[in-house]
């Protein structure tokens, strides 16, 4: 039988009996700060370890028990973000899938499914506020964000053990969408780095199950992640699979991964070429890919790439010119193989057909998105 903190006021026994609540609340406040210290040093040490790779954070040798305690461990911490016919955005909790078919949901538009494992500050180019102007000037799609990315240090170090549940609730959008009546080739479904990884998982799992393919998959820089069996992304998983790649290096795949894969500026591809315009770190490449989609579909910004079959002979300019695409959601069926193109340090990115053919890069001045 537990022992109740209650004192008897005979004798002088009260007195101690205060004493003895005094020091057991005192104990139990100095677990409270004990555990926040811990929790504060493994936040420090992951954000320390993520600027060295994906290899050097993943084996951060944090306090995962003390983790645990905290909000963002669990995958059904996850948002999800969707609109009403009022044109606002509202956030549910992921649990709350089935009730996706009350919100602003139109089986007549297109729809884009953004998986969100990627958090900055908040600034003109945050990943948050971009997503929210994303679905308020695109009422044109169904446009659901699922944003995995809340608390992000705590997701990036427990998604090599809960991947296959992110994906999984992934893939139960994607289920009940279709049977809200939306054909799942209307559907695309797009994410950055980790997110373009559980994204790829949601479509894989869909497809096992439906025997249905989703209309298309863009992944963003997908993360070469804590093991090379959690890259996700591929050829199968999607009626189109594009890759938009950034880094290449520590924390993008380098490889080519789907029918289409895009180079913008060659990084990723060419391993001695290291960073996006712009950028002074490793973060900020990876993010950069990011942000060239935002403006094309936000902005409606044309940023055209042709096919090459390499970045060696895109500089050359020896180019198929006449097949060029256009970073989006839109490409042509016939699109294929790998796609380069040049692209500036600052917004607008693009520089349109100019892009198509390189350039040596001039000094300009710094001031891309840092992550």
């Amino acid at each position: 039988m537990a022992r109740k903190n209650t004192c008897s006021w005979t004798g002088w026994s009260l007195g101690l009996c205060l004493i003895g609540l005094w020091r057991v609340q005192q104990t139990q406040v100095e677990a409270v700060a004990s555990i926040d210290r811990i929790q504060k040093h493994n936040l420090q040490l992951l954000a320390e370890q993520l600027n060295l790779g994906w290899r050097a954070f993943c084996d951060a040798p944090v306090d995962e028990g003390v983790m645990s305690l905290f909000e963002g461990i669990n995958p059904s911490d996850a948002r999800l973000h969707v609109m009403t016919i009022t044109n606002q955005s509202v956030q549910l909790p992921i649990k709350s899938i089935p009730e996706l078919r009350d919100f602003d949901i139109k089986p007549e538009r297109k729809t884009l499914i953004y998986v969100n494992a990627f958090h900055t500050a908040d600034s003109y180019f945050s990943v948050q506020e971009h997503l929210a102007l994303l679905q308020t000037t695109r009422r044109d799609l169904n446009v659901i964000v699922v944003d995995f990315a809340t608390h992000v240090a705590q997701l990036y170090y427990t998604v090599r053990h809960h991947l296959s549940v992110h994906g999984y609730f992934i893939y139960k959008l994607l289920s009940a969408l279709t049977e809200a009546g939306i054909a799942p080739e209307d559907i695309t479904i797009a994410g950055h780095s980790v997110g373009a990884n559980i994204a790829a998982l949601g479509a894989d799992l869909f497809a096992k199950s439906s025997k249905r393919l989703v209309g298309q998959l863009i992944a963003i820089d997908p993360a070469t992640m804590c093991r090379t069996t959690d890259i996700l992304v591929r050829q199968t998983v999607a009626g189109r699979v594009v890759v938009l790649h950034g880094e290449g290096d520590v924390f993008g795949v380098r490889l080519p991964l789907g029918h289409v894969d895009i180079y913008p500026n060659g990084i990723g591809y060419f391993p001695r070429k290291k960073l996006q315009p712009g950028c002074d770190s490793r973060i900020c490449s990876h993010m950069y890919p990011f942000v060239l989609f935002m403006e094309a579909l936000i902005e409606g910004v044309m940023i055209p790439a042709t096919k090459c079959d390499n970045w060696a002979k895109f500089r050359q300019g020896v180019c198929s010119f006449e097949n060029t695409i256009n970073i989006g959601l839109k490409y042509p069926s016939n699109a294929k193989g790998l796609y380069f193109c040049m692209t500036q340090p600052n917004p607008p990115f693009t520089y349109m057909e100019h892009g198509l053919r390189y350039q040596a890069r001039r000094p300009e001045k710094q001031n891309t998105p840092k992550a």
